[in-house]
């Protein structure tokens, strides 16, 4: 039905009302029948769309749990056997990640040592602390360093007298062994919270030792084992304590002035 504005006739058909002659519009049902049809379109689309995005987010969070399992599992056996996936290539991001978890986990150590000692002093040295972002960054760019020196180090001593390996084989050889440091740096953190503090420092030290110094050191005497071009073995391995001094020196004298000058100028 359609309704004239102008003198209220109703009739079936037309543009124009057949008494007055002027336009006509539907009627108050129809198009109250049009929008209710349009409001049940827009519902039926933002179900819908409410239905995908929930069923993406859950798709999500089943494959995190998915892959944090596989983590699991896998950083099970390489604390039971460290070597036997170290020259699987498919291991590499499950390694990166550990060394990821090592850094992390060794940052929060620190920092939860830092803010004991600086809280035991009757108070006067915990406002002068540093945060917890300023150890994670400063703990994060000091390892990630080290690493790096690591990595470097043995890729030019494998490029010189071993293998010919990437950045990314050697990161994922001295991953391969972060299973055991960080296993030790929970370790030190859980007696960090006992108020165990002399031997979580000591836990502390041995994961930083094993992660920085004995594993890599490890991992280049395994690859100099297999072969070795030019010179003997023990000559390639002194090249390398070389470049690791060279380089560890060199970052540690960056790391050291801009340490002391951010603590000054945080002090004074």
């Amino acid at each position: 039905m359609k309704n004239c504005l102008t003198c209220g006739h109703l009739q079936e058909e037309g543009n124009f009302c057949g008494k007055c002659g002027a336009p006509l519009e539907s009627s108050v049902f129809e198009q109250a029948v049009t929008i209710n049809d349009l409001n049940d379109y827009q519902d039926q689309s933002q179900s819908q769309s409410h239905f995908t995005h929930t069923s993406q987010s859950r798709d999500q969070i089943e494959s995190i749990k998915k892959q944090s399992k596989l983590y699991v599992n896998y950083f099970l056996e390489q604390l039971k056997n460290p070597s036997a996936s170290l020259n699987i290539e498919a291991a590499w991001k499950n390694n990166i990640i550990s060394m990821v978890i090592y850094v992390i986990i060794t940052a929060l150590s620190v920092f939860m040592l830092l803010k004991r000692f600086t809280s035991g002093g009757f108070g006067f040295f915990e406002n002068y602390g540093p945060s917890i972002i300023q150890v994670i960054f400063y703990m994060t760019l000091f390892l990630t360093l080290l690493i790096a020196i690591n990595v470097v180090a043995i890729f030019l001593t494998s490029k010189l007298f071993s293998e010919n390996l990437s950045f990314t084989n050697i990161i994922s050889k001295i991953g391969n062994y972060y299973a055991l440091p960080i296993a030790i740096t929970v370790l030190s953190i859980l007696l960090g919270l006992l108020k165990s503090y002399t031997y979580s420092i000591f836990m502390l030290y041995v994961g930083f030792t094993l992660a920085i110094v004995i594993i890599p050191i490890f991992v280049m005497i395994n690859l100099l084992s297999n072969t070795s071009k030019i010179i003997d073995n023990f000559y390639s391995f002194i090249f390398y304590l070389i470049v690791t001094g060279i380089l560890s020196t060199i970052i540690f004298s960056f790391i050291i002035d801009s340490t002391i000058g951010d603590y000054l100028g945080f002090l004074f």
